[in-house]
């Protein structure tokens, strides 16, 4: 059917829906304002249509427009230039407004704070280097324990990407030790309590761990603690100082690791650290970490187990190694592991 008979056949229907209101009794004046009400949703359909072709236009205008943009900034080396000598004025005065909105939010939810303190809010986990330079583990089959060694400097050793093991002559770190630090130090300690993970224990608090003995805990028991402020980190550094051989000056992390385990706690990856140099101390008890090569070295460098006994030191550079902690058989007693970082 042609419009123009569409068009007849509206009208006479039209028609026939007039009469049928007269003969119920409307007027004029109304038959017109019902007839006008029924062409409003064809007018807002109409309407719709047309506001959707025009996003849909500005999608497909920006983003060949997005791409140029990209291209340029990062092709054309004076127009790259000039864009950033015109837009780092304008960063502070930005960050000061972003800092200004994001008040009312701190204060609707004050734990967004502890994001202050972390280095990396969203860790990469697909992070993989291909052309990644293996020769420092290939040919690693075991430990260099350089205990009593005093001719050859750790660091050295360290930088060469050879793991290395120290058994250092100091006291050892037990349960009780870490309970009294808390008992002098709980106010500042229990700022940065929040990032205590406990398993095999009802509450997950360093004062509940704190009134813990020996006796009522279960075998499995397990307290991963993460610090990254600098009082606690202080504080701990009571119990784990720096090693001997670290330069006064060296970039340690502020990031550390408390871990404390029980004689068949279960296997478990130790994080990853801020720094690439890492160095584990063993408080008390044992504990073995298997050190197992990185993703880029994998076909390449093999597995290495140590068993870690009661104040040894042991250091590796985390771009080879990836630790492992491991039970070891027989144990009765609880395991302290501290572990650190340098850069």
């Amino acid at each position: 059917m042609t419009k123009k008979a569409l068009l007849k056949e509206y009208e006479k229907n039209l028609q026939v829906v007039i009469k049928s209101a007269k003969e119920s009794g409307l007027k004029d004046d109304q038959i017109e304002q019902c007839i006008r009400q029924s062409f409003k949703p064809l007018k807002k359909t109409s309407h719709d249509q047309k506001n959707h072709k025009i996003v849909k236009c500005s999608l497909l205008l920006l983003l060949p427009l997005s791409l140029f943009i990209y291209i340029l900034l990062n092709v054309h080396t004076p127009t790259s230039s000039l864009v950033l000598r015109n837009v780092q004025g304008l960063t502070y005065p930005a960050l000061k407004i972003v800092r200004i909105i994001s008040v009312p939010i701190i204060k609707l939810f004050p734990s967004f704070t502890s994001l202050y303190d972390e280095s990396c809010l969203v860790e990469n986990p697909y992070f993989y280097l291909t052309d990644m330079d293996c020769w420092p583990c290939e040919n690693i089959h075991s430990l260099l324990n350089l205990t009593g060694v005093d001719d050859v400097n750790p660091l050295e050793k360290l930088r060469e990407g050879t793991p290395c093991i120290i058994e250092m002559n100091k006291p050892t770190v037990s349960l009780k030790h870490f309970q009294e630090l808390y008992w002098n130090y709980s106010s500042e300690l229990d700022l940065d309590a929040n990032r205590l993970k406990v398993t095999g224990l009802n509450s997950g608090t360093l004062k509940a761990v704190a009134n813990l003995t020996e006796e009522n805990l279960s075998s499995n028991f397990h307290i991963h603690w993460r610090i990254n402020k600098m009082i606690p980190a202080r504080i701990v550094r009571k119990l784990f100082p720096k090693p001997h051989f670290l330069p006064e000056r060296s970039g340690q992390a502020v990031e550390r690791f408390l871990f404390i385990d029980g004689p068949k706690s279960n296997t478990y990856t130790l994080p990853n650290t801020e720094c690439s140099y890492v160095f584990m101390i063993q408080g008390s008890g044992e504990r073995i970490i298997a050190l197992k090569p990185s993703n880029e070295c994998k076909d390449k460098c093999k597995t290495i187990y140590v068993v870690m006994k009661p104040a040894a030191l042991l250091l590796f550079n985390w771009w080879y190694w990836r630790p492992v902690s491991l039970p070891v058989k027989n144990s009765t007693s609880l395991s302290f592991t501290y572990m650190n970082s340098f850069c």
